[in-house]
């Protein structure tokens, strides 16, 4: 059972923040400039006219303004600040009783926005000073302004308190919680760390909200009202499960509406995290359960990932297509493959690292059991329903491109090694407290091999490795080049290959040819490219490694649209969620 909230301060003031310990350390106090530049940045052009205009109507006043008169009985026991800046104004005026709080009072032609003509630059400014919190609602009050000017609107009365009093609630809160919600602390030249890390630990929540005049049970709908704003106005809107992971330093470069509903779902994460710690007291009541739900709330749409729903990081850079994990990790044997087929798989659009990942294993003795627990088992999140997870991170198959030689000597062997690597995937998931079918495991290991022969006996002939080979032979001054039949002893030398199903190493040791496989496969290029462009077209892909590249594309097309994860019982992959 909730406690009933205390009464709420109606006579609230601005001036009453003054006694809050650390306050506008961690938010800013702006002064008109700062203001119009703060508003410039988020879309809105205001001009020093205008913000007196909207004083005068009472659309929007400033948070405080800075008198030149003293009053010996305004004046407040605070520890003067340090710094040339508004809060070090504000704070100056407040301890020799010359601060004001313009919402309780009218507006006076003595105070004016604009410099008079008469006036020191050096020595004059206007004393006026705003809250950047006040920034929140600049769609609101600009589009109130222009109906005014229009004669549409003249129904003002209590804005300014709502409004205030929204401004005084968010810089209230602003210590305890906004350091957390932006990953950022501010500190002041004349203020101890330690102390203000232990007032934000024990600070009374409830107190601040009294000081502020801001009814406890106004926290959620306040907040639900600007994700709302947020979700409606902003164009970048569908980057969220993306832009709620940036760091301050990057989503601050944003401007215009973007920056504006950034900024309005920080205020509503300060609002929601102290209605979080009001409910752990028993305060207020426990915000909705969005476990499961199907349709959007306004808190869908948290800054911050502190809901059941809310994707991770490496799950909404897949669905953007910028997962830093390939969708499949492709191992090869040797330099010639290593040099093909990206290549191929580049003319087929595949050169993104998130795409495929080729790496070589120089040699097929490879074990590939760590590449497969560690690269490859899919990282299982939250359970949604009996034998269904979702995905924390784009799901990743393994392809193993070898000669068929040692582990992958035969189909049988093959099939003994996809077998135990499933396994192994397996047996990872299970450590993480989901489970996985076959068929999952199915699309998440390959395993391929050229055939008979090796790389490249297997993908070229005669005519395409003769000419390669012989262009390497003269420029390394091979002598057996002036020998009438080169040709023929080169042909014999890879017929010979075939017949052993050795490596074309033997062709390069029978004809005195220095190794050179990378310039073997640079030679060889022009040749597969023009085949996997006729196969390509022919729908008819006979050479080996073609093969491989259109199976690889078809497995990345598959793994694109995984983002779960099914258990046992569960037929196959691709089945709906």
């Amino acid at each position: 059972m909730t406690k009933t909230p205390p009464s709420v301060n109606i006579f609230a003031s601005s001036l009453d923040l003054m006694q809050i310990p650390f306050i506008f350390t961690q938010d800013e106090l702006l002064t008109t400039e700062a203001f119009i530049k703060r508003a410039k940045e988020r879309g809105f052009t205001l001009t020093l006219h205008t913000l007196q205009e909207l004083h005068i109507s009472r659309i929007l006043v400033p948070l405080y303004r800075v008198s030149d008169t003293a009053v010996a009985g305004r004046r407040l026991a605070l520890e003067r600040p340090l710094g040339p800046n508004a809060r070090a104004w504000v704070l100056d005026a407040a301890i020799e009783g010359r601060l004001r709080d313009p919402a309780t009072e009218g507006y006076s032609s003595a105070w004016p926005y604009e410099r008079p003509p008469d006036e020191d630059p050096e020595n004059w400014w206007n004393g006026f000073v705003y809250s950047s919190w006040q920034l929140v609602d600049l769609h609101r009050i600009t589009t109130i302004y222009q109906n005014v000017k229009h004669g549409w609107d003249r129904t003002r009365v209590g804005r300014v308190e709502q409004h205030h009093r929204f401004a005084r609630a968010l810089a209230a809160l602003a210590t305890p919680y906004l350091p957390g919600v932006l990953r950022r602390f501010s500190f002041p030249m004349e203020l101890d760390e330690g102390e203000l890390r232990r007032y934000r630990a024990a600070v009374d929540k409830l107190d601040l909200l009294r000081i502020a005049g801001f009814p406890p049970d106004q926290l959620k709908s306040s907040a639900d009202h600007l994700l709302s704003l947020s979700h409606a106005q902003d164009p970048l809107g569908k980057w969220l499960p993306l832009t709620r992971y940036a760091r301050y330093d990057g989503w601050t470069k944003l401007r215009d509406a973007p920056l504006t509903a950034m900024w309005q779902r920080v205020a509503a994460e300060v609002l929601l995290r102290a209605h979080e710690e009001l409910t752990a007291e028993g305060i207020l009541e426990p915000l909705p359960d969005l476990t499961g739900s199907t349709w959007w709330t306004p808190q869908h749409d948290r800054l911050s990932p502190r809901h059941v729903e809310a994707q991770t990081l490496e799950r909404a850079l897949a669905e953007f297509g910028l997962s830093p994990h390939p969708k499949v990790i492709l191992l090869v044997e040797g330099e010639t493959e290593l040099f093909h087929i990206p290549k191929l798989l580049a003319e087929l659009g595949f050169d993104r690292p998130q795409d495929v990942r080729v790496q070589r294993t120089e040699g097929s003795k490879v074990n590939p059991h760590l590449i497969a627990r560690y690269g490859v088992t899919p990282r299982a999140g939250r359970k949604i329903r009996e034998g269904k997870w979702l995905l924390d991170a784009s799901s990743t198959a393994l392809m193993i491109a070898m000669d068929a030689e040692n582990n992958f000597a035969t189909e049988e062997a093959r099939e003994k090694m996809r077998r135990k690597l499933q396994a192994a995937i397996r047996e990872e998931v299970q450590y993480q407290d989901a489970d996985i079918n076959d068929a999952s495991l199915d699309e998440l290991v390959h395993i391929f091999v050229w055939g008979e022969d090796t790389y490249e006996l297997a993908n070229f002939t005669d005519e395409e490795l003769v000419p390669a080979l012989t262009q390497i032979a003269q420029t390394q001054g091979n002598t057996r080049l002036n020998s009438p039949t080169w040709d023929q002893d080169l042909i014999a030398a890879l017929r010979d290959a075939r017949l052993r199903h050795v490596d074309i190493k033997f062709v390069f040791s029978k004809m005195h040819i220095f190794e050179s496989k990378t310039e073997l496969a640079r030679l060889l290029w022009p040749a597969l490219l023009r085949k996997s462009e006729r196969e390509y077209g022919e729908n008819e892909p006979a050479t080996p490694v073609v093969r491989l590249v259109l199976k690889v594309r078809n497995i990345i097309a598959r793994q694109s649209g995984v983002f779960g994860l099914k258990g046992p019982s569960s037929a196959s992959v691709h089945d709906e969620l």
